[in-house]
């Protein structure tokens, strides 16, 4: 309980400390110089948001590049890229029995979930 005393009466006197201190920085500060740290500031937010863009499009285009080698790795001699036999509308079972021109009904699944359980108890494995 004594620790906990304690930790507020820091706090509090943090929080006075801090309001004060704005108070007396506002009072005697030149304006150039509130004005010349506030540019900082800004030009900082930008420099950070601009870093954080380029870090996210380099980690995306890795990441996909990266994908693709794994996806290549685990696909077997003569095997086609699941994401085209997806766009193609075949099922894996038609491909695996040898009728690739079998193309299932034009009409979406009603269930896109079942769908996809049928296609990975037909692969055996999924991506």
């Amino acid at each position: 309980m004594r620790r906990l005393f304690w930790v507020g009466v820091g706090v509090a006197v943090t929080v006075v400390v801090i309001q004060r201190g704005r108070k007396i920085v506002a009072q005697y500060a030149p304006e150039a110089v509130v004005d010349r740290a506030g540019r900082a500031a800004q030009d900082a937010g930008r420099r950070a948001e601009t870093y954080v863009a380029t870090f996210r499009r380099e980690f995306t285009q890795a990441r996909s590049a990266r994908e693709a080698e794994l996806t290549a790795a685990l696909l077997a001699e003569g095997q086609p890229d699941p994401d085209d036999v997806r766009a193609s509308g075949l099922r894996p079972a038609d491909l695996r029995h040898g009728r690739p021109g079998h193309a299932r009904h034009a009409a979406p699944a009603p269930d896109p979930e079942a769908e996809i359980a049928a296609d990975e108890a037909d692969l055996g494995y999924s991506f």
